[in-house]
């Protein structure tokens, strides 16, 4: 039986975050992403997946070849480079969609946790 999903102001749902790794060694640029996280969704062909991510900064090179994200950030800050080299950053209450292919600079510039939905083509 399926249920509404709550999640506090904090982005924790129904269990604390947890430890985890998600990006890719051979992404990062500098610094070391300690992370932790909680997927609060996910769809039965796994392409829609909601969660709550956290990490300490870090820089990255980030794209979904074949998905969308949207994130609201919780806490934190982050900046973003688009590829034509202008910089949006992002802070508590803002919130951003990173459209399909576009690859940009993932900078996490203070300790950042967000929550996001991320579409995938299955």
């Amino acid at each position: 039986m399926s249920k509404v999903i709550k999640l506090g102001r904090d982005g924790v749902g129904l269990k604390a975050l947890e430890k985890c790794s998600v990006v890719p060694a051979e992404a990062i640029l500098s610094g070391f992403a300690e992370e932790m996280g909680d997927v609060h969704f996910e769809s039965a062909d796994g392409s829609l997946v909601i969660g709550t991510w956290q990490a300490t900064p870090y820089a990255e090179m980030l794209v979904y070849p074949n998905g969308t994200e949207y994130a609201v950030i919780v806490s934190g800050k982050v900046a973003l480079t688009n590829p034509d080299g202008s910089v949006e950053t992002f802070g508590p209450g803002e919130s951003y969609i990173l459209p399909p292919a576009t690859e940009v600079r993932f900078e996490v510039l203070e300790t950042m946790r967000k929550i996001y939905v991320l579409q995938t083509a299955k």
